[in-house]
């Protein structure tokens, strides 16, 4: 165990919201990320790790056939730093690979797999990946985009019900809803792993200096980067989760966030693995399903973005389903509105519901919410910085610190800070100064500590030299009861420099005028920051994990 060296400062006022009995700086273990499901499969081995359409996997099998993918892919000749893409949805072949990779001394780099054959050239160019592992069904795409990078060896093919329950693969296939496809030269998953050895060459691995995983980045910026996080990152990352909810006692856990984004590697799976939980796993979000699947098997922890758990709200509404055994809510990607926050906890009315910012830069985790009784919940409150970060507010021009509740962007330092970007040193040296993370993200600290977010500095709206963050304007008019989502942004006006437009998504059934939404605005802000004119939507652009994109309506509407 290592002693934190990242100083932060003892007079810092966050720290009275901090769990009892924990120190404010943490001892972190320098291992690999893959020695959590190790651990857990020599203590509990019979224990259940994943579930999968009820078909379960027990900790002792997981990391033997983790074990066997890392000797399959050492016999291949893969060598440390290699990478190995991973481009599947949520099921237990993403786990064993990533973990397998991660073992053979390799680089996983888990993609979302519904990228095009053209999307695919990009990341294939620019990560020169030795091997791709991916859906029977996606094989067409992946061999077509594979022969512009001549590195790739294999291709690796799985079937999404290799891993049902027998009966379901039988009945599934009998009935036309599971289809095999040929994929002539490709390597089955399955015999991959049979055909493999359960012990495999240990690499020595610096925990501090080599990396875990690769995750791209780019949802708010239109440009893939691929952030570098190291074993040290991600595992500093768990040990503070998991210090910051000590008292709670989790056993389950249901994982829908795709194992390709940062909140899916690291509070859901690589937290779920440390504590030795029974981990659910679907490959895709529906809310009827997600819901069953909680109310039926009791999961207590479960981790979404705003719109999956509005989502589930409507059809809670619909179908009055408790989830009451939900102890833990987290949700990332966005802001929770006040509106959402209460309807959570009316159908999980036992679960606590955290509302944390970060980003995949930080492992992700930068701050959270406090569970501390003397914690009130406001608009758009981040909570505070999470062990051995430290968090400020600078001014986006001069970089100086801000005073106390002046906005500015927000910068981070801590135990989780990315390596850098993969092959990109300039924006890296962009982003990554003397050690801090300059994240883009526009903020504020009151007095006591908390954080607050209030929008991406590209999103800022000049309105006559006022400066107006759409999110403050977005709360407002999520608490309309005919408004299902909603994003504001700032378009080119000769009198106001930038006008205020809010893109509107109206529930089902519910009908609203321009006026009737600016006007609901109009006792509830000051004046320059009430929207100019509205717009209805269908659907608003969003990110891989339910981000609204704000510079994809900005382009759409020039």
């Amino acid at each position: 165990m290592a002693k934190a060296d990242y100083y932060v400062p003892d007079d810092r006022p966050w720290f009275k919201y901090y769990p009892k009995d924990v120190p404010h700086h943490l001892d972190y273990p320098e291992i690999p990320l893959y020695q959590f499901l190790d651990d857990s499969a020599q203590k509990y081995p019979n224990n259940t790790a994943l579930v999968f359409y009820g078909n379960e996997i027990k900790y002792k099998k997981l990391k033997e056939l983790t074990d066997r993918f890392a000797n399959a892919l050492q016999n291949l000749g893969i060598q440390k730093g290699d990478r190995v893409l991973i481009l599947l949805p949520n099921c237990p072949q993403t786990v064993i690979a990533l973990y397998g990779t991660m073992k053979a001394g390799a680089i996983p780099v888990p993609l979302n797999p519904m990228y095009t054959d053209k999307e695919l050239e990009y990341f294939f160019k620019d990560l020169e990946p030795r091997i791709v592992i991916t859906l029977d069904g996606f094989y067409d795409k992946v061999e077509k985009a594979s022969k512009t990078t001549p590195q790739i060896e294999k291709i690796i093919t799985t079937n999404i019900s290799d891993y049902f329950p027998l009966s379901k693969r039988v009945l599934g296939r009998l009935f036309g809803k599971i289809q095999t496809i040929n994929c002539p030269n490709a390597v089955s998953f399955n015999g991959f792993i049979k055909n493999s050895k359960p012990q495999y060459n240990e690499i020595k691995i610096n925990p501090k200096e080599d990396i875990a995983v690769i995750l791209y980045t780019g949802g708010t910026t239109g440009e893939p980067k691929g952030v570098m996080l190291t074993h040290f990152n991600i595992v500093s990352n768990v040990t503070a989760i998991d210090n910051w909810f000590k008292d709670t006692k989790i056993e389950s856990s249901l994982i829908v966030v795709p194992l390709f984004h940062s909140f899916g590697i690291t509070p859901t799976l690589s937290w779920s693995v440390l504590k030795s939980r029974k981990i659910f796993l679907l490959p895709k979000f529906h809310p009827k399903e997600c819901a069953k699947l909680i109310k039926e098997n009791k999961i207590q922890f479960f981790a979404g973005v705003p719109a999956m758990f509005a989502a589930l709200w409507e059809n809670f509404k619909k179908e009055e389903i408790v989830l009451d055994s939900l102890i833990l809510c987290g949700s990332a990607g966005a802001s929770l509105s006040s509106y959402l926050w209460q309807s959570i906890q009316k159908m999980a009315p036992n679960t606590i519901v955290v509302d944390p910012w970060g980003l995949s830069e930080a492992s992700p985790m930068a701050t959270m919410t406090p569970l501390s009784p003397i914690f009130k919940r406001e608009i758009n409150s981040i909570g505070v910085p999470v062990f051995d970060t430290d968090v400020k507010v600078v001014d986006s021009e001069t970089k100086e610190e801000l005073p106390v509740n002046e906005s500015g962007e927000l910068i981070i330092k801590g135990p989780q800070v990315f390596k850098g970007y993969w092959k990109k040193e300039e924006k890296t040296k962009q982003t990554l100064k003397d050690g801090w993370i300059y994240t883009k993200d526009i903020g504020r600290m009151n007095k006591d500590g908390l954080f607050y977010y209030e929008g991406r500095l590209d999103d800022m709206i000049n309105v006559r030299g006022e400066k107006v963050w759409p999110r403050e304007i977005e709360e407002i008019l999520e608490s309309n009861p005919k408004i299902q989502e909603v994003a504001v942004v700032g378009v080119k006006d000769d009198y106001y420099g930038q006008a205020i437009k809010a893109c509107v998504v109206l529930k089902e059934g519910m009908e609203a005028s321009e006026k009737e939404i600016i006007d609901f605005c109009k006792d509830k802000l000051a004046p320059h920051k009430i929207p100019h004119m509205v717009e209805f939507f269908n659907e608003l652009p969003k990110s891989i994990v339910g981000k609204i994109l704000h510079y994809r309506l900005r382009e759409k509407i020039k």
